[in-house]
């Protein structure tokens, strides 16, 4: 009996032990795997805890916080402490199935229940095979989902606990591993449009972008001026990452930038500028009407851009793009890699801080040093008003625009109200972290509140609000907002 309690106090022992050496390393991991940010606190907290027929697992949130109070990213983790392996990612609560899993239906659940899941909250279709390679099962089992884009199938990175109650779409990382050097090993060989010129230079640039989602457009107004002040130290390119459930048009252009940084490389970055500029126009009927105006405005030979525009082989190009992303942690666009380190987004004064700290560093973001955040001076205090304030306007009511967005309005100072509606354009299984939103948005001063959430079962269709904000402008009427299972959006 007293060897009993011992072992059962050895046992809660050594779990305690695990669970908290695993926190470390994914508090180190999460530092390094999240974008940049100046003085930030990095905290990795536990959900769950639990021991399959296979092994135990954790499900974990890593929130890394900048000295800003509005500045914050996050991210999901599946974690197999056997392996100090984790799946990252969107991290979702499976329904209970009946009768429940066990080691022996795992297989049959993930290759005939799953698939079926998945199209529900991807509204795409999905095809998933158990993988085929004896491996030593562990608590937690990485995937790969097909998924098909309308233009073809994309594999979809995926994991899975051994019980079958968590699901997390987003790579398998080696927790060990500082996650910035493997993005750049995995980039070095693949298909990027690079800018022409510093081939040499000691900082690279990779841009995962959307040619029609306009906070590409507007980081990239913001962001090029920093990129170009560096001169030759430092190179940008493209990979394209169309946002296929969200914009209609994104694929095609960019297999068409795709094909014109083939024959001509100069043309990438006008050619991007110059779709920037159609958004407001142009849809999934008129978007061939454009690239082919692009291609006669620039005196570009129409023969040759033919011969490669939505070709096989430039589609499969673009799919293995996509791919890239997935596997690198791309959560949204635009996404900026220096030397596989995420760049801070919506504040280029970091990010142009942080480049230089880099090339200092020989171009290893690991050994650069920090840069320096200075909070700004609180403004004077307001004498209080002699006379009670006349009361607030009556509430106006939301505005529409168009049948699948809408905009609220929030008071502004004053009683005036900030009209400015700004649609989220997320793709519906990829948006990993409410901070992704929280840094648009609540740094805009939009009003806007994410909050994380599972619901008991994959829903057919979520509703999302829309917040305001005076920065990122009005969306057009073909916005789509698809949160996926586990992002609820509400306004503030």
């Amino acid at each position: 009996m007293k060897r009993g309690i011992l072992g059962v106090l050895a046992l809660a022992v050594a779990s305690v032990a695990t669970a908290q050496g695993v926190q470390d390393m994914a508090r180190r991991f999460g530092s390094a795997y999240l974008p940049y940010m100046p003085g930030a606190t990095v905290k990795a907290d536990v959900n769950r805890e639990a021991v399959t027929a296979f092994g135990p697992y954790l499900t974990m949130t890593v929130v890394k916080q900048s000295a800003r109070p509005d500045r914050k990213e996050q991210t999901g983790m599946l974690v197999d402490p056997q392996s100090k392996t984790a799946a990252v990612g969107i991290v979702v609560q499976l329904p209970e199935a009946q009768p429940a899993v066990t080691p022996d239906t795992l297989p049959a659940f993930c290759e005939q229940s799953l698939p079926e899941l998945l199209r529900r909250a991807l509204n795409s279709q999905v095809r998933l095979r158990w993988p085929g390679t004896p491996t030593r099962m562990t608590g937690v089992v990485p995937l790969s989902a097909l998924v098909q884009t309308g233009f073809g199938w994309m594999s979809l990175p995926l994991a899975i606990s051994a019980d079958g109650r968590w699901l997390v779409v987003g790579g398998t990382w080696a927790l060990d591993r500082d996650p910035r050097a493997v993005r750049r090993e995995a980039l070095a060989n693949a298909k990027i449009q690079w800018d022409p010129g510093h081939e040499n230079a000691v900082v690279k640039v990779v841009e995962f972008s959307d040619y029609q989602c306009p906070a590409c457009k507007r980081e990239w107004l913001e962001y090029k001026p920093v990129f170009t002040s560096f001169g030759d130290k430092l190179r940008h390119g493209i990979v394209n990452f169309p946002l296929t459930s969200a914009h209609p048009w994104a694929f095609k252009a960019s297999v068409a930038g795709l094909s014109i940084g083939d024959i001509w490389p100069e043309e990438v970055v006008p050619f991007k500028e110059f779709m920037y500029e159609q958004q407001a126009t142009v849809d999934a009927s008129t978007v061939d009407d454009a690239v082919f105006a692009f291609v006669q405005t620039r005196s570009l030979d129409e023969k040759a851009f033919r011969s490669s525009y939505m070709t096989e082989a430039a589609m499969e190009t673009v799919l293995r793009q996509m791919e890239l992303g997935h596997r690198l942690g791309v959560t949204g666009t635009p996404t900026y890699y220096a030397n596989g380190e995420a760049l801070p987004l919506f504040d280029p004064e970091w990010a142009s801080k942080r480049l230089q700290s880099i090339i200092a560093a020989g171009g290893i973001p690991e050994k650069a040093a920090e840069i320096a955040y200075t909070p700004p001076t609180p403004g004077p205090v307001a004498p209080a008003a002699a006379a009670t304030p006349p009361p607030p306007p009556a509430p106006k009511p939301l505005p529409k625009y168009g049948d699948r967005a809408q905009a609220t309005e929030r008071q502004g100072a004053g009683g005036g109200a900030i009209p400015s509606p700004v649609a989220f354009y997320f793709a519906t299984w990829r948006t990993t972290s409410t901070a992704r939103a929280m840094n648009a948005f609540a740094a805009a001063d939009s009003g806007c509140e994410a909050t994380i959430g599972v619901p008991s079962s994959p829903p057919e269709t979520m509703a999302g609000s829309i917040g305001t904000s005076p920065r990122y402008g009005t969306p057009s009427s073909s916005a789509v907002f698809r949160p996926p299972p586990v992002l609820k959006i509400a306004s503030r």
